[in-house]
């Protein structure tokens, strides 16, 4: 309990100072362009308990998103508007190399 206190005592002491210091997220470029915002997203996993929250958050903000899977049959369950099941193995790069040039991020 007391190393959880000190982890978040700490995590609210670093937001503080890098703000303070001017660290903050940008939704602009310094020239003043607006910072290009996402539209494909890769999820790796997404079957899983956090894959599938993933693919749900991001579909809530209207992204397009390759669901990257190992198991063909669960690629059913991932199956929507908006959402490319892909089977596939993360440890091999060949399968989802296409899908992950294409996307603005993968998660």
């Amino acid at each position: 309990m007391t190393l959880l206190f000190l982890f978040i005592l700490y995590a609210l002491a670093l937001s503080a100072a890098l703000a303070s210091a001017g660290f903050r997220s940008r939704t602009a470029q310094p020239d003043g362009t607006p910072v290009q915002s996402l539209s494909r997203v890769l999820v790796v996993g997404a079957t899983g308990g956090t894959g599938r929250q993933l693919v749900s958050q991001a579909l809530e903000l209207g992204l397009a998103v390759t669901a990257l899977v190992r198991d063909p049959e669960k690629a059913e369950s991932v199956s929507r508007r908006n959402v490319q099941p892909l089977i596939g193995e993360l440890s091999k790069p060949a399968a989802y190399a296409a899908a992950a040039e294409a996307a603005d991020a993968i998660v």
